[in-house]
């Protein structure tokens, strides 16, 4: 079994998500990804948030 290639992007993924107390969606992290350096699909971001159950919440507008 070969090692996992998107263990780096994984911690980082999770890192922004939780630096924002789970309010960036997929969009927005696949953005932050690509000013930090990082080269990846927003589909590839989208799928690898869904695997630990890394979801948006949506804050309420008043």
């Amino acid at each position: 079994m070969q090692p996992d290639k998107y263990s780096e992007i994984k911690e980082q993924i999770t890192e922004i998500y939780h630096e924002n107390k789970g309010r960036y969606g997929y969009r927005r992290i696949t953005d932050v990804l690509h000013s930090r350096g990082y080269c990846i699909n927003h589909k590839t971001v989208q799928r690898l948030m869904k695997q630990p159950g890394l979801v948006c919440r949506v804050r309420m507008k008043k």
